[in-house]
């Protein structure tokens, strides 16, 4: 009996992290083909979050220190704690697109 439950306790030990941790471990932001590389152009087609259907540049929800630009300019939904410029429920007309390939913003 006392070596079930030291058996149990030990079990316990080396599942209970990964079961309770807040939030599984992430994969680097490039290596995940989720984000865009860190050497991505602002407003090229390479400056896209997949996860989250905007500009990686002007994610907040990966970058959070984006959040008191988007504030001081008045583009905030404080309900959904996203810019207004990207929040579909807000706005459901609104369509963010992601540039082309070999599109830049600005030309050139």
């Amino acid at each position: 009996m006392l070596r079930a439950i030291l058996l149990s306790l030990i079990v316990f030990q080396f599942a209970a992290p990964s079961v309770f941790a807040k939030e599984p471990a992430k994969p680097g932001k490039a290596a995940s083909g989720i984000h865009a590389p860190k050497d991505a152009k602002p407003g090229s087609y390479e400056d896209w979050c997949e996860e989250h259907g905007v500009p990686e540049s002007l994610d907040t929800r990966c970058d959070k220190s984006l959040i008191p630009a988007f504030k001081a300019t008045g583009d905030w939904c404080k309900i959904h704690g996203l810019p207004l410029s990207q929040d579909l429920k807000c706005n459901p007309k609104l369509k963010i697109v992601r540039p082309s390939k070999g599109a830049v913003k600005g030309g050139k």
